[in-house]
């Protein structure tokens, strides 16, 4: 026992006696050997027809989500919380032709029941077009193995994405709207095919300063999915593809109210977006309209590799029982040069 506290005695005087040595030693000076790379989250999510602009308006607005309020059927894919917004029924139609010939489609049918809430459909269909089918032919020389590309005769291949979606939102208070959108999500690449569902969740609060109004967005909540249902013609499965979610606050404001005596209405917005796949980005723009009927609208995508610089218009147009809205906008994205959307709606 005398010998063990003796040899605990000895081993605390020589710990205190070394430990401002220690301390002077700058660990970042040493060379460990083999140091970690700086790791990065960009490009490990699949399902990238998600992040794409849903209809003409958000679009030219910056790609702004979240905050813009004032719903139409579009907010089933943007904040479902402000399908509260809709007075009876809202249809929508978008139209875009992506980057490499890419055409995205979008749908969405919404009706106001009321006390129960909004209830919505909604349908989002990307056609990646027609790509020639190629195969690899292995051939033995004398001391290596080639793969030669083969493409005579073996046609063509296509690949689509598909979202179908089922919105619900309710006004909760006369200052607060929530909402949701429940989707099942198909993607396709020739004979191989994987599905999974995923969950948007929306909020707007109306904060009684003036206009402003502050909103907070989840999008993509789901599980992870894999090809299943694909001809062996691979070396091993394919992985696990993770959804791209993202959490996004947003606030917007009236820098022209809306008002019975004017004729002018002008709208600023903001969101900032933190994806799981991604840099954080935000998202600003301005909407000013011209006795409820014209619309220019201008905003800008911070923090994109290629995205930038986004112009629009609109025309809303009522007669009788209904009214009918035309969309455009026109979206920067650098090195692919520009893209075109445009949107139909209809309110009764």
């Amino acid at each position: 026992m005398k010998y063990k506290l003796i040899c605990l005695l000895l081993t605390g005087l020589f710990i205190w006696a070394v430990h401002p040595g220690i301390a002077q030693i700058n660990y970042n000076d040493i060379d460990w050997g083999v140091h970690p790379m700086d790791y990065s989250s960009v490009g490990t999510a699949g399902w990238q027809f998600l992040k794409l602009p849903s209809n003409a308006r958000n679009a030219s607005l910056g790609g702004v989500q979240s905050s813009i309020s004032f719903g139409d059927a579009n907010s089933a894919f943007t904040n479902p919380a402000s399908l509260a917004d809709v007075e009876n029924m809202d249809f929508s139609f978008n139209y875009m032709e992506w980057v490499a010939d890419i055409s995205y489609n979008s749908v969405s049918a919404v009706k106001n029941f009321r006390n129960i809430g909004t209830f919505g459909l909604n349908l989002i269909f990307v056609d990646y077009g027609e790509e020639i089918r190629t195969e690899y032919h292995e051939e033995q020389l004398i001391s290596d193995v080639i793969y030669t590309p083969v493409m005579d005769g073996l046609g063509t291949f296509s690949a689509n994405d598909m979202a179908i979606g089922l919105a619900f939102a309710r006004q909760i208070t006369d200052k607060l709207q929530v909402g949701a959108n429940v989707k099942y999500l198909q993607e396709q690449i020739d004979d191989a095919r994987t599905s999974v569902w995923s969950l948007d969740v929306g909020t707007m609060f109306y904060t009684g300063f003036k206009t402003l109004r502050v909103s907070m967005l989840g999008k993509q909540f789901g599980p992870d999915a894999e090809f299943r249902d694909y001809a062996y013609r691979v070396e091993r499965v394919p992985f696990r593809m993770k959804l791209p979610m993202y959490l996004s606050i947003g606030a917007a404001i009236d820098l022209l109210e809306k008002k019975p005596d004017s004729p002018h209405h002008m709208i600023l917005a903001m969101d900032y977006v933190v994806p799981n796949d991604a840099p954080k980005k935000i998202n600003a723009g301005t909407e000013y309209v011209f006795m409820n009927t014209f619309a220019l609208r201008c905003g800008y995508r911070f923090n994109y590799d290629e995205e930038g610089l986004t112009l629009g218009a609109g025309l809303n147009y009522a007669m009788g029982g209904f009214k009918m809205k035309i969309d455009y906008a026109f979206v920067d994205v650098g090195l692919f040069e520009q893209v075109h959307m445009f949107s139909i709606g209809l309110s009764l």
